[in-house]
């Protein structure tokens, strides 16, 4: 596993016009070819009477990209472009283009899809995924403040349970596991047990 940049889960929309042909252009995060599949199925559903909804993703297991009729080229490989300029990954992007009577020419549609990607991953919020280990730790409520300021400084807490002690899940990343152990065992003079899990991707 490692660490990648991608956008918030969601479907991000941009649009604009250029010489009358407009483009709308979707994003949306995929974690698999298949969900990456059926998002451009879905669009390219409900715009049936597009001219063309070209498209590029990327994920961990592959990367894509399809002019849909446009000139070889001209479209879905600016879109990937677009994807891999901004460093993202798990991401997948339509660009739908209503033709508007004026052709642009190879130079300009390369531009105009291009544009319309980049665009609309611009407006996309950013996360980071993080490879993490998954740590349970247990302590009692004398320590639940200290083990709070532990995990939010080097890691995500994920859940709380409140029973005779409290059981802290939280995500850390792989990076900061020393760090995370010995500040635990500092803040609570060891008095907490941390045991760790799993191996887990984690947003931050």
């Amino acid at each position: 596993m490692k660490d990648f940049l991608t956008i918030r889960d969601g479907i991000f929309r941009h649009e604009f016009v250029v010489e009358k042909s407009r483009f709308i252009s979707f994003a949306c995060r995929v974690s698999t070819v298949e969900q990456a599949n059926f998002f451009i199925a879905d669009v390219s559903k409900k715009h049936y009477d597009a001219t063309h909804n070209c498209y590029a993703f990327v994920t961990a297991e592959s990367r894509k990209f399809s002019d849909d009729g446009e000139p070889q080229g001209t479209a879905g490989l600016p879109i990937l472009g677009a994807i891999q300029g901004k460093g993202l990954e798990n991401v997948a992007v339509v660009v739908t283009r209503y033709f508007g009577g004026i052709k642009l020419g190879a130079g300009g549609l390369v531009r105009a899809y291009g544009k319309a990607a980049a665009e609309v991953l611009e407006e996309a919020e950013k996360v980071r995924v993080l490879a993490c280990v998954a740590a349970e730790i247990k302590c009692d409520y004398s320590l639940v403040s200290a083990v709070e300021t532990v995990c939010r400084d080097k890691g995500k807490i994920r859940s709380r349970d409140y029973g005779t002690e409290v059981v802290y899940r939280a995500a850390v990343p792989e990076k900061l596991v020393d760090a995370f152990v010995k500040q635990l065992s500092d803040m609570t003079q060891g008095r907490a047990l941390c045991e760790f899990v799993d191996a887990i991707m984690t947003e931050f």
